[in-house]
């Protein structure tokens, strides 16, 4: 539901699902990886110029899948619209518009079901050098002095399964993210559990991470189905 406000002006005349990776849009290619997970009841989440995406993929049938929209009447953030949805009585897949993946969904699931988890989210392993000396210190004195430490975290790949009655957590009609979500159901004593992603992985936030897309499609490093 957001404005993409961080690529224009391409978002200028398209929603940011709708910017084309190689020669599909960028929503194109999360619909038809949720096909071939075994999906075929898929809810998409529409404010910005929502009826270019409703225009382009219908009713979902030529793409294999049954396509219903949320429509948001201002941006709910990336929780709110569930809300909107029809209580489920299966687990909910909730995926960013603007995420490419090569992740394996059904071992997702799996695994969210053998951990018991009220919320399943998927993290990226993620490392990154610090090109200085790091010194820790206890008040003056130095303890001791890392010389450009390499760093290893985990960061959310926005991607999400949710067990029926989670979205009840969710308050109505108010702008509501992933990450006030956790929070909630972290305080209510609820298990939330983390699925490493080790395949391809990118989000498209700005124009350097779209220019990579578009080498990832031309390099066959991802999937153009």
């Amino acid at each position: 539901g957001g404005y993409g406000n961080r690529l224009h002006p391409l978002t200028e005349e398209l929603p940011k699902p709708m910017l084309p990776i190689g020669d599909k849009p960028l929503l194109e290619l999360i619909v038809n990886q949720l096909r071939s997970a075994g999906i075929r009841r898929v809810n998409i989440s529409t404010h910005y110029k929502g009826d270019l995406i409703a225009q382009h993929f219908g009713n979902g049938q030529k793409f294999g899948v049954e396509i219903c929209y949320v429509e948001e009447d201002q941006p709910l953030g990336t929780a709110g619209a569930l809300n909107l949805l029809n209580a489920p009585n299966e687990p909910l897949l909730v995926i960013n518009g603007d995420v490419l993946t090569r992740m394996d969904i059904r071992a997702m699931l799996d695994f969210h079901r053998e951990q018991q988890a009220d919320m399943t989210v998927a993290v990226k392993p993620q490392q990154f050098q610090l090109p200085y000396g790091v010194v820790e210190t206890d008040g003056v004195v130095v303890r001791s002095l890392s010389e450009k430490p390499l760093i290893r975290h985990l960061i959310n790949a926005g991607v999400y399964l949710l067990s029926p009655g989670v979205i009840q957590c969710v308050p109505n009609g108010q702008h509501y993210d992933m990450t006030n979500l956790v929070e909630q159901l972290l305080a209510d004593g609820r298990r939330v559990v983390s699925f490493p992603v080790h395949e391809y992985w990118l989000d498209i936030g700005n124009h350097e991470d779209y220019a990579r897309a578009q080498n990832d499609i031309a390099g066959r490093r991802l999937k153009n189905e």
